[in-house]
């Protein structure tokens, strides 16, 4: 309706546009017709007032005695039937549309008239025109727009029913588009990324579920046949009971290593950011790890050089520390470990078996294990602390292959220098 209102509207002023601007034109023709007259009448030459069948214009003067000096008034447009020729009215035709204009000359009255017939024609024809074209764009305008709302309607409901169903519970629904042309294939795109990044969600969740329940069923398992054995023991109890504290500091730490993740990735933790010397903090936790390296048939080497960063050095220590256990853990007796810190560069490399590529992007997912049975010590955090604790510094948590070549892991926090940052800006 409001497209019909501005199209009759555009309609209906284009034709009193047009109406207005012939008017004028004619108007201005018999103004100028009657200078003309006027300036033959004064210079001697009457008109004469006898005007064939097929003549568009009459011109009439009128001496005194014809006429009184009072007959038309003022110079001016008028209309007069009685001075519409005869033509105009033989044969029971209706009386042909004429304008005249008037006044005085010479002390007479001079009368320059003007058939507008055609321009009536022309003007029905314009209405008649404006009107069919009116109705034709309107036609095509609501058949277009009704095309375009139906098809838009029914992406829409692709995007209302892939929402429903994931509402429901179905997280394999999704809108997928054919097309990624517009702002409706882009909110399908985003619906389907979404409803993919939930499902992956609950699964994990449904992941970390099973895996804390096996982790903690292990240690309280062992904690409670520990004190049951203290409790049916006669005598000296110091033994079970110093195995049944392990048994709950193994629970206690599983949850703990769960709080100081939360606490990460939430950026609960105040920043106590300090500039903090990663060479000499690399060397005093490669000090500590030897003794423990060199007992589990494992070398630890170190690659330094003098760096320094803004940063928390308690959660720098945890992230090499991490890493470093992971290493020991999941390499082979005769493995070499490299703890390197370097400009832009902190983590642990070593010549162990690495991970199978397809494990990659998911060793660092809360209680993930490559080793199934979950026997192995531990409970799968380790990569997620030392991911979360570069974030945390702005840095990115890069897992990859020895750089020389050869097996191994080269897992590390890498960011931009300061000197980087300012030439690239």
């Amino acid at each position: 309706m409001a497209f019909l209102i501005v199209v009759a509207g555009a309609a209906a002023f284009s034709v009193f546009e047009v109406r207005d601007a012939m008017d004028r034109r004619v108007d201005d023709r018999l103004e100028s017709r009657f200078a003309d007259v006027s300036a033959a009448i004064s210079a001697g030459n009457l008109p004469s007032d006898a005007n064939d069948a097929s003549s568009l214009e009459r011109v009439i003067f009128l001496p005194p005695s014809k006429r009184g000096a009072d007959g038309f008034g003022e110079h001016g447009i008028f209309f007069d039937d009685d001075l519409v020729p005869p033509e105009g009215r033989l044969r029971g035709r209706p009386l042909e549309p004429w304008i005249f204009y008037g006044g005085p000359v010479d002390g007479g009255w001079l009368i320059v008239g003007q058939n507008v017939g055609e321009l009536s024609v022309f003007d029905e024809v314009l209405t008649d025109t404006f009107i069919g074209m009116g109705w034709i764009t309107l036609s095509l305008s609501l058949s277009i727009g009704l095309f375009l709302g139906w098809r838009t309607q029914r992406r829409l409901s692709d995007v209302t029913n892939a929402l429903g169903r994931a509402a429901e519970g179905d997280l394999q629904a999704r809108v997928a588009p054919r097309h990624n042309r517009d702002d409706l294939d882009q909110l399908g795109i985003q619906v389907d990324e979404t409803i993919a990044r939930i499902g992956l969600a609950l699964e994990q969740a449904r992941g970390f579920s099973a895996n804390i329940a096996h982790d903690l069923k292990t240690p309280l398992t062992r904690l409670r046949l520990r004190l049951e054995t203290a409790l049916l023991t006669e005598g000296d109890r110091e033994d079970e009971i110093g195995a049944a504290m392990e048994q709950a500091d193994k629970a206690i730490a599983i949850f703990d290593a769960f709080l100081r993740l939360s606490k990460l990735e939430s950026g609960a933790l105040e920043k106590r950011f300090t500039p903090v010397d990663l060479a000499k903090l690399a060397q005093d936790t490669a000090e500590t790890y030897a003794a423990v390296a060199e007992d589990t048939g494992r070398t630890l080497k170190t690659d330094l050089s003098p760096v320094v960063v803004n940063g928390d050095r308690i959660l720098l220590n945890q992230f090499l520390s991490n890493l470093i256990q992971n290493a020991l853990r999941h390499t082979p007796e005769g493995s070499t470990l490299t703890v390197m810190a370097r400009a832009g560069l902190f983590g642990v490399l070593d010549d162990g078996p690495g991970i199978p590529e397809a494990e990659v992007d998911r060793v660092t997912e809360p209680l993930y294990r490559l080793e199934r049975s979950r026997t192995t010590e531990g409970a799968g955090l380790g990569l997620s602390l030392a991911r979360a604790i570069a974030a945390r510094h702005g840095a990115e948590f890069i897992l990859s292959d020895p750089p020389e070549g050869g097996t191994g892991l080269f897992v590390r926090m890498v960011w931009e220098e300061p000197n980087d940052r300012k030439s690239r800006t």
